[in-house]
Order: structure tokens, then sequence, then C-alpha cells
């Protein structure tokens, strides 16, 4: 009897932290922290525009979703983003500096796509490399 109580007992237990312990460690996992992660490559603005204007559906497999530095001339900067050679539109952490237009930059971000309308490579995520 005392041995049927443990393994009711046991598996009562399972049954009530088990869901727990799929919700922490499986469904629910923390953002990914960017600025600490390593970078697949490095690439220029203009070869990563060109590369996605020839085959958009090939370059998407290489780049979506990848940590990657961006190369490049800043031609527009906001509070918020920063355009790198006109060819990429790079959505920043934090506060961008005025003082980087027309300099050589090294922008770190996520991939996340093409814009058709705009024809500009997408990065979110952004930090600066250098200042």
């Amino acid at each position: 009897m005392n041995k049927r109580k443990i393994t009711i007992l046991i598996v009562l237990l399972v049954i009530s932290f088990g869901p727990y312990y799929i919700y922490q460690n499986i469904i629910y996992k923390d953002a990914r922290d960017i600025d600490n992660e390593k970078s697949m490559l490095t690439i220029s603005a203009q070869n990563l525009e060109n590369q996605y204007a020839q085959n958009s559906s090939q370059a998407d497999s290489k780049y979506l979703n990848k940590t990657i530095e961006i190369e490049g001339t800043a031609t527009e900067v906001t509070d918020s983003s920063m355009v790198i050679d006109g060819k990429v539109f790079c959505k920043m952490n934090k506060k961008s500096n005025q003082n980087f237009i027309k300099k050589q930059v090294n922008i770190k971000g996520r991939c996340i796509g093409y814009d058709d309308l705009f024809g500009v490579v997408k990065l979110d995520q952004c930090s600066t490399q250098q200042n």
C-alpha cells in the first residue's frame, strides 16, 4: 500500500510540474541578443543588395534571420535608423549619432529580408561596431 501511495504522488508531481517545465524550457524562450552574438560574416552593403536583387530566395537562404555585419558609408541617419550606401536599412537598438553621415561604418544586425517596394535590404537589432 505504501508503494502505491508513492507512485501516485510521483505521478501527481509529474502532472503538476510537467506543463510548467514545458512552458519555461520549450515554448517560452528569451529573445536573441544580437549584440552578444558572433556575426556569421562581414559583407559590403552593395554586395548584399546585389545578391538580393539578383535572386532574393537564394539570398534569403544565406542571410535571413542570421547575424551579419555590414560595411559601407552611412548615407542617412535618424534617431532610430541608419541607411548604408542607400542599399541597406538598419533599425538601430540605440539612438544613432548624426556624426556617422558620410563616414565609413560597420553595423552588426539581424537580416530580416529584402523590401521590394523600397529596394533595400532590412536589418533590425543593429548596433555600430566602431565609432
